[in-house]
């Protein structure tokens, strides 16, 4: 069974490059209110990303993957001008956080011990500089194609997979989450969700914690609340959030909210939103 084309299905991803070319001296990513990661491809040059986590130093060519929003700033030397392409990663809205919070903070792979990635970034380079029409489309495919060969990367160089992805691969467990991600507003008992898995109660349960590491219950809530976290960004009423992602009172959710993140949401949205 191919897993990876299984996971992959229950997710939509779409890629726009929005940077090709020679870059000097400073760029700043953004992600705005928009739920995307970015992807950048060295081809050539040395390049300093920094964010507010740390400052990446990339000598060599190379792949640099953040999968989830995270505002950083591109750094060349303008004596030394470096050849990349930069594209956005968008996920669907429905399910973005499931796939984007399995993986790392940021990938960098170099190229020269990746050959499986050499055709695919010699087409997309060979598009960037290509002035013939529909090359721009064919640039957003290639980064989708590139994102795919991520992926699978990662999942092979795991010899036993855990987490979230391990779940995501599971024949059986992926029915019950693809349904929880779908469905957050629903109050999904144990027993329905092991129906969708086509498992026991007890068997669902105990396969669960074992290849996720937590009680179906709890990944609900807490699927619930990174819902919730991305709504309140996108500067939604807080009453209107919390039926949203299923809590019949403000005063419920508030209480599940703080036993997460400690802290109440509106406290969250002004930590994460300084500016408002």
């Amino acid at each position: 069974m191919d897993q990876l084309s299984d996971l992959l299905r229950q997710f939509s991803i779409s890629a726009g490059v929005f940077y090709s070319g020679q870059l000097c001296g400073l760029s700043d990513v953004s992600t705005g209110d928009e739920l995307v990661g970015h992807i950048h491809v060295l081809r050539s040059g040395r390049l300093s990303i920094q964010s507010k986590q740390q400052q990446i130093e990339v000598v060599a060519p190379s792949l640099i993957f953040f999968p989830k929003p995270q505002a950083h700033r591109l750094i060349v030397d303008d004596q030394q001008p470096a050849e990349l392409v930069c594209a956005t990663i968008q996920y669907d809205n429905a399910n973005h956080s499931a796939l984007a919070n399995a993986l790392p903070e940021q990938m960098v792979l170099s190229l020269s011990q990746q050959v499986q990635f050499a055709r695919t970034i010699e087409l997309l380079f060979s598009e960037a500089f290509e002035t013939d029409q529909g090359s721009l489309v064919i640039m957003d495919k290639l980064v989708e194609v590139l994102v795919t060969l991520l992926l699978r990367h990662s999942i092979n160089q795991q010899s036993k997979h855990s987490g979230l992805i391990a779940g995501l691969l599971h024949p059986k467990l992926s029915q019950a989450l693809a349904a929880m991600h779908k469905q957050a507003a629903s109050k999904h008992s144990v027993e329905w969700l092991a129906e969708q898995a086509a498992m026991s109660r007890t068997s669902f349960i105990d396969t669960f914690k074992q290849t996720i590491g937590c009680s179906p219950g709890d990944y609900l809530v807490e699927w619930k609340i990174n819902q919730a976290k991305q709504l309140l960004k996108r500067r939604k009423p807080i009453a209107w959030v919390a039926s949203e992602v299923g809590y019949q009172s403000v005063s419920g959710f508030t209480r599940a909210f703080r036993a997460n993140t400690n802290m109440s949401p509106k406290q969250w949205l002004d930590q994460h939103n300084p500016n408002n």
